[in-house]
């Protein structure tokens, strides 16, 4: 195995465009960028009520196509059927956010702040299991292009493990921040409850190199989560 690997790593696929596999053109990097920021500002710019799946669309589509173009059509690069042994990944990632979700709600608690609820559940649990299918896939999506581009640009500086570390700081703060108009300017809640806790699905992406199994544990995780709260 390459010293440049986690030990914990699957070393059969790589993460793409760092090493130029593919390579990433001005306009790939121009076009990745602006769903960025598609992203980024859809939630402050529609409102959290009654427009549940257009912006759920909106996230998904900002994110898929430009990874598309990015990998000139390849998406086995990123998007494979999970295999037997996805199995203990999967697992172990519910298990490592709800560990550390405990543990930031603890510390939380121990500053005195109150954790905010989610403002944009919605009450007919159909339209948000449809928004949960589309939109989680867009989320996912926005944090892979975020760590992708930082590996990019400090890879030949930082090297290798150090640049996906930058890049998991950078891809959890800006989908931390993603989530104000849902959560309000509560910024302690933002960054432990989900900036820190849910680490650990980009963690689970670099070990497998597949999307398919961190969007599965995101899925999951936000299902049980509303299963609980519609009883």
């Amino acid at each position: 195995m390459s010293s440049e690997f986690f030990r914990f790593e699957d070393t059969e696929y790589d993460i793409p465009f760092y090493k130029e596999n593919p390579s990433l053109t001005t306009s790939k990097i121009s076009v990745l960028i602006l769903g960025i920021i598609i992203v980024f500002i859809s939630p402050f710019v529609i409102p959290i009520e009654g427009y549940d799946i257009p912006k759920a669309l909106i996230i998904c589509l900002a994110t898929l196509i430009p990874v598309t173009y990015a990998l000139n059509g390849k998406l086995s690069m990123i998007f494979r059927i999970p295999k037997a042994r996805d199995i203990i990944p999967i697992i172990l990632g519910i298990i490592g956010v709800f560990a550390l979700n405990i543990l930031m709600g603890i510390i939380l608690n121990s500053m005195g702040i109150v954790s905010t609820n989610d403002s944009a559940i919605n009450n007919n649990a159909t339209l948000m299991f449809i928004t949960l299918i589309i939109q989680l896939m867009g989320e996912e999506l926005f944090k892979f292009i975020l760590l992708v581009l930082v590996l990019y640009a400090t890879y030949k500086s930082l090297g290798r493990k150090v640049a996906i570390l930058l890049g998991i700081v950078v891809s959890q703060l800006l989908f931390s921040l993603l989530h104000i108009p849902a959560y309000g300017f509560n910024l302690p809640q933002l960054l432990l409850s989900l900036g820190v806790a849910w680490s650990v699905l980009p963690v689970i992406y670099v070990k497998t190199k597949n999307i398919v199994v961190v969007y599965i544990i995101h899925l999951l995780l936000d299902l049980m989560g509303f299963v609980s709260m519609f009883g």
